[in-house]
């Protein structure tokens, strides 16, 4: 992890819940997307860590390629040519596509897949020096000549305990978590995906009927459920 003196405030980005995949790359290095039109730029101008961004750039597409981050959009820059256009046109494409590009500055991504993905493999972004977790040195003890020094750290929850065993039940939901339910606030019903929108998304990713079903009920607290619960008619 590297720790930088220099980098400006990106406050303004947290809210923001999808960004294309220049973007993300450019932040993860520490530049802000509305200072610097592109990685290209960054570049030209020579901006501190303008490497570190093409490389995170390189490791996003790399991840979108292998199924680790689901793409909201994916596309491809291509050069179209006839005989009444000529130029530089962004086209839908498979990630599995390899006869095709995948456009960094066409390509969306969401906030949770890419979170999700930098805490998964460990990805080392630039963070401003204030950040660098504070050591504590503990009381020193009669018994402990040399005490050994503390460092305060975060540590963030699995999504999923992990207890040895895997399934495709459990792969097909801790995928909808990260890419449908992440930003769920159980304050506000309507940050929740629709049934149809968890159904669709994980019938895409090749489930079959019966075990999207079975997600989408085991992800969806009862109040969310469609019709609620049922009241029984008192006989009169």
């Amino acid at each position: 992890m590297e720790y930088e003196d220099d980098l400006p405030d990106l406050n303004h980005w947290k809210q923001v819940m999808e960004f294309t995949v220049e973007q993300a790359a450019l932040l993860l290095a520490g530049i802000d997307p509305f200072d610097i039109e592109s990685l290209e730029k960054a570049k030209e101008r020579g901006l501190p860590r303008w490497k570190q961004a093409w490389a995170h750039s390189l490791a996003i597409v790399s991840a979108i390629r292998q199924g680790v981050i689901s793409p909201v959009v994916c596309r491809a820059y291509i050069f179209e040519e006839n005989s009444q256009w000529s130029g530089w046109e962004a086209v839908a494409m498979k990630p599995s596509d390899r006869d095709m590009e995948i456009s960094t500055s066409h390509t969306i991504i969401t906030r949770a897949s890419l979170a999700n993905w930098v805490s998964t493999e460990r990805v080392q972004f630039a963070r401003p020096r204030s950040s660098v977790p504070r050591v504590i040195a503990p009381p020193r003890q009669q018994s402990k000549p040399k005490p050994s020094t503390i460092i305060e750290t975060k540590v963030e929850p699995l999504t999923l305990p992990y207890h040895g065993h895997r399934s495709e039940g459990l792969e097909y939901v801790e995928d909808a978590i990260k890419q449908l339910w992440s930003t769920y606030d159980q304050d506000d019903p309507s940050t929740a995906p629709t049934q149809e929108e968890v159904i669709r998304y994980l019938r895409e990713k090749g489930a079959g009927a019966n075990m999207a079903d079975a997600v989408n009920l085991i992800l969806r607290p009862a109040n969310l459920r469609r019709g609620g619960r049922k009241v029984k008619k008192v006989p009169t």
